[in-house]
């Protein structure tokens, strides 16, 4: 990234302060720094905005970094870093960069992580060919963002170590950004896999991909691993044929103590298709159950109408109890030809046209027991705090 460009984006972000005539909240005491380096294991990890760590995921991230050794290899893929959670955990890759270990950083161009992408490129470098590097992605900017894949917004937030710890093959996948908003009033969740080589491998193409900026509207590719399975996108299609979301909730069949939970940061209209699936399995017998952040006018109504739906609302923002980042969805008993499936679907991916269509993002489906039993402990958590949707 030229100076030219990074001048720009810094003024940009200075500007766009002065016209909001706020400040952000200011992230937790509690500091990359000082986070403590726990043993690398398969599991979830979720932040508390109200009872309990809000700093909980940018914390065990920063936990990797530190356990990972000189000669090894960390890649990011992320959609915005900024403030003092941002500054912070770019300072924790410089000095893994400076004591020997690869850092690669790909980012969103979207100009609120100007500060931090300037503080990446003048430690790490811009050239992709090299150890280490920071490459923002270029667009066309559509909306203040630029994705490098596909034609929207670089949305991804994934991590890959080659080793931490006494692992190898660790893929990190949340949903939070390196924000100070997310490490102080946004719920959010991550999932740790470690040892897993194939699933490390997809997650090093795509990443690759996205260095390199190998546009295509239709990128759409899976890869299954022992692990689960991931989907990498923008995927192509005008209709819930191409849903993948969708897709999925058309395999649940409402036999008698089947669940569907879902904790969702975005709706919009264009996926209307997911609501009014979840509204016919309700009518279909399905305990349906939605913590929503940002939904669309129409979406809420539709899920509204169906009494057997449970809708509650964490949407507030900078304001406790603080607003529903996480997308997951969760699927307990008859899926897929199976009475007695408990499945998890995370990542970056909200349920929103630019999602789907034109972004660069990871959807990751977990089929770990142990894994959804830390899901539905946090979806419990979430509908503690969050209050019923109003009617009107």
């Amino acid at each position: 990234m030229s100076n030219r460009v990074l001048s720009a984006l810094v003024g940009a972000v200075i500007l766009t302060a002065l016209l909001a005539g706020g400040r952000p909240a200011t992230a937790s005491a509690a500091t990359c720094a000082d986070a403590p380096n726990e043993p690398v294991a398969k599991g979830a990890v979720f932040n508390d905005p109200v009872g309990g760590d809000p700093t909980a995921i940018v914390r065990r991230l920063c936990g990797l970094i530190h356990q990972t050794p000189a000669g090894a290899r960390i890649q990011v893929a992320h959609f915005v870093m900024s403030g003092q959670a941002g500054t912070d955990f770019a300072g924790e890759l410089i000095k893994a960069h400076q004591r020997g270990v690869e850092v690669r950083v790909v980012l969103d161009g979207d100009t609120r992580g100007a500060t931090v992408a300037t503080q990446l490129a003048t430690a790490l470098g811009t050239d992709i060919s090299a150890r280490s590097y920071l490459h923002v992605c270029t667009g066309p900017p559509s909306g203040g963002t630029a994705a490098c894949v596909g034609s929207k917004g670089q949305h991804n937030k994934f991590y890959l170590f080659s080793r931490t710890g006494n692992a190898s093959d660790v893929v990190v996948q949340a949903s939070a950004n390196l924000t100070d908003l997310n490490s102080a009033t946004y719920w959010n969740n991550a999932v740790i896999l470690p040892r897993d080589k194939k699933l490390y491998q997809a997650y090093d193409s795509y990443f690759q991909d996205l260095a390199a900026e190998r546009k295509n509207p239709d990128y759409y590719r899976t890869t299954t691993t022992r692990s689960g399975q991931a989907w990498f996108f923008p995927r192509a299609g005008t209709d819930a044929t191409t849903d993948t979301v969708a897709e999925h909730l058309a395999k649940v069949r409402c036999t008698p103590g089947t669940k569907i939970r879902v904790g969702m940061s975005e709706w919009d209209t264009y996926r209307i298709a997911i609501p009014e699936k979840l509204r016919d399995l309700a009518v279909q017998g399905c305990s349906v159950q939605i913590v929503y952040g940002i939904m669309a006018d129409e979406v809420k109504r539709l899920l509204l109408a169906e009494p057997r739906i449970e809708l509650r609302t964490l949407g507030t923002g900078d304001a406790l109890p603080g607003r529903i980042h996480s997308k997951y969805l969760l699927i307990e008993g008859s899926f897929e030809g199976r009475p007695h499936a408990q499945v998890v679907l995370t990542g970056s991916h909200n349920y929103i046209e630019s999602s789907l269509r034109r972004n660069d993002e990871t959807l990751l489906r977990l089929d770990d027991r142990a894994m959804y039993r830390q899901y539905v402990a946090n979806f419990e958590r979430l509908r503690a705090v969050a209050p019923l949707a109003a009617t009107s």
